[in-house]
């Protein structure tokens, strides 16, 4: 069998595997009765953008969705992450979604057949259901769903199983309800997203050490240059000059703190330098507490950039406040690759070409 007859083998099996366990879960689940495609919370709809709080309740724990409004606009936090924005887009997709979700046909009330559809007590342990609560102005509940397993569907529409609480039965319901699995998963974790090319230098400083400065001559440079490093050296590997610079490419944090709790400023000398070809200065500063290293980042416009670069300063103005808005106030963790790529030196950097001789140790003129 050829590679590609494989691979078509492969999806078909994989697609039909999926198809058959969910033949199975509504085969070992169903009763047969329709549910005419009543929607499970009328009203709701005209009452979405009334929702103040969303509560999701895991296995793994609770998230809370809080919103507050400042000059007639609306803004959303997670409690359960320090008070971290979340958009408005992820909070809207829960209340719509659970305002269109409508009763295809009824399922088991039997609870021992829950867990196959995912609609068991979301406390319960090794539970993977959630319960969405939605409540409204004055902190009334306005909905209140277990969601479970999504359902395979022709036709592009999407179909979960759910449950209210309290009640036994389960249903086969047309909708989708996005719900993130993890915690993190209701904020956007991007902390910096600037496109490698734009990158004209990046500066990594050391206390106590020389800092270490990767650059391009012009923008058209496919390779960075490390300065310092001599004719008979070479990078120890291919990418590790540019990984400097490709970090704030899609920088994301991993875990998240308010700046005030790790005690991080934005003072004095930072941990990196990044300087674009178009007129922005991205900073970072680090602070380690415990066994974790935390970053924060700012961004402010080139004053001295060089001649010949093509500066569009509404553009910079904008990227500057938004760097500033995601950072402000807040400290991150970032991956351990970022993490070690701001602690490379020159001498973790480059090693000697084959062949090259060290060049003799200064030993003060003796």
């Amino acid at each position: 069998m050829n590679p590609k007859s494989f691979l078509a083998l492969l999806v078909v099996t994989i697609a039909a595997a999926a198809a058959a366990a969910a033949m199975i879960a509504s085969r070992d689940t169903g009763t047969g009765v329709r549910g005419e495609g009543t929607v499970m919370f009328p009203g709701l709809i005209g009452k979405v953008n009334d929702v103040r709080r969303v509560k999701v309740t895991r296995g793994t724990g609770t998230s809370t969705l809080v919103a507050s409004t400042k000059d007639g606009k609306d803004t959303w936090k997670l409690i359960e992450l320090y008070g971290y924005p979340v958009p408005l887009l992820s909070v809207r997709a829960v209340a719509a979604g659970m305002a269109q979700v409508a009763r295809i046909e009824a399922k088991t009330t039997r609870p021992a057949n829950y867990a196959k559809i995912r609609v068991e007590d979301p406390k319960g342990k090794g539970s993977r259901s959630a319960r969405v609560e939605l409540f409204g102005r004055s902190g009334e509940k306005l909905a209140d769903l277990i969601v479970g397993m999504e359902k395979l569907s022709l036709g592009g529409l999407g179909q979960l199983y759910v449950r209210r609480p309290g009640e036994q039965r389960a249903w086969l319901a047309r909708g989708k309800i996005a719900v993130p699995e993890k915690r993190a998963g209701w904020v956007d974790q991007m902390i910096v997203e600037i496109d490698l090319p734009r990158v004209r230098e990046t500066t990594l400083f050391t206390t106590g050490d020389k800092p270490l400065r990767i650059f391009k001559k012009a923008e058209r440079d496919q390779d960075f240059i490390v300065e310092g490093m001599s004719e008979d050296h070479e990078l120890k590997e291919l990418f590790g000059a540019e990984d400097i610079s490709r970090s704030i490419q899609n920088l994301a944090f991993e875990e998240v703190r308010p700046a005030k709790e790790i005690g991080i400023g934005v003072t004095g000398t930072p941990r990196v330098r990044h300087v674009t070809f178009d007129g922005l200065i991205i900073e970072g500063w680090m602070k380690t507490v415990g066994k974790k290293r935390w970053f924060t980042f700012r961004a402010r416009p080139n004053p001295a950039p060089l001649e010949g670069e093509k500066v569009e300063a509404a553009k910079i103005a904008e990227e500057v406040a938004k760097i500033s808005r995601v950072n402000g106030g807040w400290a991150y963790t970032i991956s351990k690759f970022e993490t070690k790529n701001m602690f490379k030196t020159l001498d973790s950097l480059i090693q000697l070409k084959p062949g090259a001789k060290p060049a003799p140790a200064d030993n003060g003129g003796k």
